[in-house]
Order: C-alpha cells, then sequence, then structure tokens
C-alpha cells in the first residue's frame, strides 16, 4: 500500500504564487484606505497588514519599508485613476467645454469612489520634503496639466469664467471631492447624504455651472 505524502511546506513569510497578486494587492489597498485615513505618519505596517488580512512580514517582503509601500500605494492610485480617466478624455466631444464637463462630472463620481485621494492629498500633499513633492508628481500634477489644456480650450470658446486656470483647477478639484472626502461633516447640513448618486450629480452640474458662463 503506498503512503500518502504529506503536503509540502511552504517557506514562511513567501506566499505561493498563486496568491501572491492578490496579497500584494490588498496591501496596496489598505494602504491607501489608512494613509488617508491617518496620513504617512500615522499609519503604521502593522496597522496595514492587518487591514488586510496578512500578517507584518508579508508586507515587510514585498514593500521593505512603509516609505516604499506608500510610494507603491500612490502609484497605484495613480494608475488606476488614469486607467479611468483615459476612457473619458479619448471620447469625441464636439467642443473641449463638453470634453471637460465630462472630466468634471467623472472627477467628482470618482471622488465618491474613492475619497481616501483627497484625504492623501490634504495629509501628505503640503509636505514641504518628498512625500509632498511625490503628491504633486503623481496625484495632482498629472491632472492639473490635463485640466489645463481644457481649460484654454474653452477660455477660447468663451465658455469659462474669468479666473486663472489655477484658480479654476481648485474651484473644481478642491469644490469638487472635499464633501466626499468628508461625508460626516457635509450630511450634517441640508442636501441630503451626498453618496447619493442624485446628491451626486446635482453637485457636479453646481460645479459645472459655477465654472461656466452660462455654456
Amino acid at each position: 500500500m503506498a503512503t500518502e505524502k504529506s503536503p509540502q511546506k511552504r517557506r514562511p513569510g513567501r506566499p505561493s504564487t498563486k496568491k501572491a497578486g492578490t496579497t500584494r494587492k490588498d496591501l496596496l489597498e489598505a494602504a491607501i484606505e489608512l494613509f488617508g485615513e491617518l496620513g504617512f505618519a500615522g499609519a503604521s505596517l502593522s496597522q496595514i497588514a492587518n487591514l488586510a488580512g496578512t500578517d507584518i512580514g508579508l508586507t515587510r517582503y514585498y514593500f521593505g519599508s512603509k516609505e516604499t509601500l506608500w510610494r507603491a500605494a500612490i502609484d497605484h492610485l495613480a494608475d488606476m485613476l488614469a486607467s479611468e480617466l483615459v476612457q473619458i478624455v479619448d471620447r469625441e466631444f464636439a467642443s473641449s467645454t463638453e470634453r471637460m464637463k465630462a472630466v468634471i462630472r467623472w472627477f467628482i463620481q470618482m471622488s465618491a469612489r474613492h475619497p481616501q485621494l483627497s484625504r492623501i492629498i490634504v495629509l501628505d500633499g503640503n509636505d514641504e520634503g518628498t512625500r509632498g513633492q511625490y503628491v504633486t508628481e503623481r496625484l495632482v500634477g498629472p491632472f492639473y496639466n490635463l485640466m489645463d489644456g481644457l481649460i484654454a480650450g474653452a477660455q477660447l470658446e468663451g465658455t469659462t469664467v474669468d479666473a486663472e486656470p489655477r484658480t479654476i483647477f481648485f474651484m473644481i478639484t478642491h469644490g469638487g471631492s472635499f464633501p466626499m472626502a468628508l461625508p460626516v461633516l457635509t450630511n450634517k447640513f441640508p442636501g441630503g447624504d451626498i453618496s447619493q448618486p442624485g446628491n451626486l450629480e446635482k453637485h457636479a452640474e453646481a460645479i459645472i455651472n459655477l465654472v461656466f458662463s452660462g455654456s
């Protein structure tokens, strides 16, 4: 009679190939959540590992340090948003104004799905060191460059308010996203639950009406 072989033991701290991608993604998503809630200084590797349902050993195996994990989380968030945004920008539109309106609507819907974006920008974007620079380069700068071109096109069409592009950009990004980044505060005032689709649509149209002059 053949003897049953015992299952081969895996080296501690190293995931199987099948599970590796899932574990790494879980850690990135947990990192985005906690860095958005607590900032770089407040979030720990053990907290992130716990939220991801794994251990700190695997966290260090994949990323080494908290700084490396933070940068990887920023990259993961930036790449995810870029893949969404390109699907909007590449559509056919009758004008720069209509393309810009579509991007604003996407931005507000996205801000409700990913409120951590605005929170990370607030918590670490004002840092004068390398983290603030990384937030600028990976999260804010690419969207600013896109919007700057759309704003210039809309201004040539005579549809935007008379303001500097930077002012218009922050009217959209700050005014558009912060109610979703701070839903508890927002919902203390009349207007309904900001997370509800109908209220998000109203919010988007209100921002558009502020930015465009009767177009």
